[in-house]
């Protein structure tokens, strides 16, 4: 099982239903991802989710010790294409 970070922006902006987007990334991964908050670490990727094409949320901290940050700000991309992104690399 793979360990993603999971990290939403402040909401301030947002213009589509961010929590219910990520509902679906997260049925569509099933038992694949363990989701984790940023604090209890462990992983090698991030899902940063914002809101809005502002994209506010600075994320440098986690690029510069070599995590891979993919950035969702609207649902353009099915959540079946986020996960293949998200599983990048696997062989399970």
């Amino acid at each position: 099982m793979k360990r993603i970070g999971l990290k939403y922006c402040g909401g301030c902006n947002p213009s589509y239903d961010r929590v219910e987007y990520v509902r679906e990334i997260q049925k569509a991964a099933g038992s694949r991802i363990e989701w984790v908050s940023l604090d209890e670490g462990g992983f090698a990727t991030v899902l940063l989710v914002s809101g809005c094409d502002k994209q506010c949320v600075e994320m440098a901290e986690y690029e510069e010790s070599g995590c891979r940050i993919i950035r969702i700000k609207d649902t353009c991309i099915t959540p079946s294409e986020i996960l293949s992104l998200l599983l990048e690399g696997d062989h399970d």
